[in-house]
């Protein structure tokens, strides 16, 4: 009886033993690494600077102090991938956190993607060199992908005024290129559509265009139609505003761009005929201008031949001098009043020409 009761108060001791000892067991050499962002995204948009950094963890899970190394493996050409450190010297259960950098150069093309490997090793364990056979690593890997953006641009090649009477159509034509690194739906709208309608326009063909567009492409020549009021009271004058718009890049500034529309009143716009119905206003005055400066120089001509030929007909006839004696020295003296009268005959005959015109 006693001798069960001792073995029994034996194994009760052993089994109040044996957690302590499996807690003082020590951890062997080893090394954890890992980072929040396996997936990060270069910026590379011309007005941003093409940086991107993410953070990374290595850890000493063992019992022991621990010299680690971290080593990267990265083949990107256009991208410089950079360790903040490489060496830790941890103590057990310790970690430590250091930055990855990855900057590269605008405008790289969304297509590309670059994979990345951190690789961690223990080389010291204490004091002593760890064995390459014995060696302990871990690493982590992802890959750095090239951010999207949009970028556009819209061209009008024609943006002078179109005159326009009722019910008057005019088609206007467009183009628009993809500036951004990926290809992209472009989309162009008329964005004032809601106030020209209010006043009366039409547009047959839709407000907008669409189309996609291969990267650093140029679309195909697209057209918006629009058309006048069918009636129209007094001459006014309207802006329709065409915006182009990335739909790949929501954040992306628009293109923009205007064309004038000219209302005239009645038949005024069609009753100059031949076409001219298109031309503006400005461009009017400007014709206006030119025929008037024809005209008058077409008078002055005429006024200056008139007058040669009238100084012409009354030019007297040539009477060569016969030489008189005579001793008074005073008609000699040049008679002044002869010429004066000669140049009021003259003044009077231009008088005369332009009383005629």
């Amino acid at each position: 009886m006693r001798r069960q009761l001792g073995t029994l108060l034996a194994a009760m001791m052993l089994c109040c033993f044996l957690p302590l000892a499996a807690a003082q067991t020590p951890t062997a050499p080893g090394v954890e690494i890992d980072c929040d962002d396996k997936q990060p995204e270069l910026d590379v948009h011309p007005l941003n600077d093409p940086v991107v950094e993410i953070t990374c963890t290595v850890r000493n899970p063992s019992s022991f102090e621990e010299t680690i190394s971290v080593e990267k493996d990265w083949d990107g050409l256009e991208v410089d991938m950079m360790l903040e450190d490489d060496t830790f010297t941890l103590g057990p259960d310790e970690e430590e956190d250091f930055t990855v950098t990855f900057s590269g150069q605008t405008r790289l093309s969304a297509e590309l993607s670059y994979d990345f490997t951190l690789t961690a090793t223990v080389t010291n364990v204490g004091m002593l060199d760890w064995p390459e056979a014995l060696a302990s690593n871990a690493s982590v890997s992802g890959d750095l992908n090239i951010a999207t953006y949009g970028m556009v641009d819209l061209d009008i090649s024609d943006k002078s005024t179109r005159t326009m009477a009722e019910g008057d159509e005019v088609k206007i034509t467009f183009q628009f290129q993809n500036n951004g690194n990926d290809n992209d739906k472009i989309r162009v709208s008329i964005i004032n559509a809601a106030e020209l309608e209010e006043a009366g326009f039409s547009f047959p063909g839709g407000t907008f265009v669409a189309e996609d567009v291969q990267e650093d492409g140029v679309s195909t020549v697209r057209e918006l139609t629009v058309r006048a009021p069918s009636e129209i009271a007094e001459d006014a004058r309207y802006q329709v505003t065409f915006q182009a718009e990335s739909e790949n890049d929501d954040s992306a500034p628009v293109s923009e761009t205007s064309v004038s529309l000219q209302l005239e009143a009645g038949n005024t716009a069609g009753g100059l005929g031949g076409g001219l119905e298109e031309v503006d206003k400005d461009t009017l005055v400007m014709y206006g201008s030119i025929g008037a400066a024809v005209l008058f120089g077409l008078i002055f001509i005429v006024a200056l031949a008139r007058t040669l030929r009238r100084r012409a007909n009354a030019q007297p006839v040539y009477v060569p001098p016969v030489e008189l004696e005579d001793d008074d020295d005073e008609d000699d003296e040049l008679d002044f009043s002869e010429l004066e009268d000669l140049f009021s005959d003259e003044e009077d005959e231009f008088d005369d020409v332009f009383a005629d015109l």
